[in-house]
């Protein structure tokens, strides 16, 4: 349901964006695509080593000529990969982890380009809803915790990102989740509570 009403949401301000004009424009519209390197605190390594893809739309509402707020509709892979030294007779431990990812973001502008009319610095700060929809292992002795994964997720953030001109930006950010994947119980025995976070580096277009 969550979901539904964020891809209305979006819906509506991608329509905003094409019946303004530049006079009274309030909406924006762009997408995303980047890679995340990604983790999960418990699951015995402490490198960043699950690279995957992060890509989807945004739409954007002008607050001030100074600060927006953005939401995103995102394809997100996450997880962890384990990897044992430089010793490739033994395989690397692999969770995967893909969700459909419903960032909001508070923008702060600054260094504005007189000669152009925009920012090129994006400070950014927000909340992010996740609802896993994917899991798989590969050699992970975490597999049997699967079933029992949190579905939803919900995470904070903070971004970063630089403009070469009004329409393309490239944007690196940190999400951590605020709610474990898997809760260690009686029934469900494990001997880690795992909590996901990753980076994203990728590009941005605004329409």
């Amino acid at each position: 349901m969550k979901l539904k009403i964020a891809f209305y949401l979006l819906a509506f301000l991608l329509g905003s964006q094409i019946t303004t004009t530049a006079q009274t424009q309030r909406f924006k519209a762009g997408f995303n695509l980047g890679l995340t390197a990604a983790q999960i605190n418990g699951d015995d390594s402490a490198e960043f080593n699950k690279i995957g893809l992060s890509a989807g739309l945004r739409a954007y509402t002008i607050l001030t000529p100074k600060s927006d707020i953005i939401i995103e509709i995102l394809f997100s892979q996450r997880g962890s990969r384990t990897k044992f030294g430089n010793n490739s007779s033994i395989p690397s431990q692999l969770i995967k982890l893909n969700y459909i990812e419903v960032p909001i973001i508070y923008t702060i502008k600054d260094w504005y380009q007189e000669a152009d009319d925009y920012y090129k610095m994006h400070f950014q700060a927000g909340l992010s809803y996740g609802r896993l929809f994917n899991t798989s292992f590969v050699d992970s002795p975490l597999a049997p915790t699967g079933p029992f994964f949190r579905e939803n997720d919900f995470s904070w953030l903070a971004g970063i990102t630089f403009h070469t001109n009004e329409h393309v930006g490239f944007y690196a950010r940190y999400t951590r989740s605020m709610n474990l994947l898997f809760k260690n119980t009686d029934t469900n025995p494990n001997a880690n509570s795992l909590l996901s976070f990753f980076l994203t580096f990728g590009g941005t277009y605004v329409f």
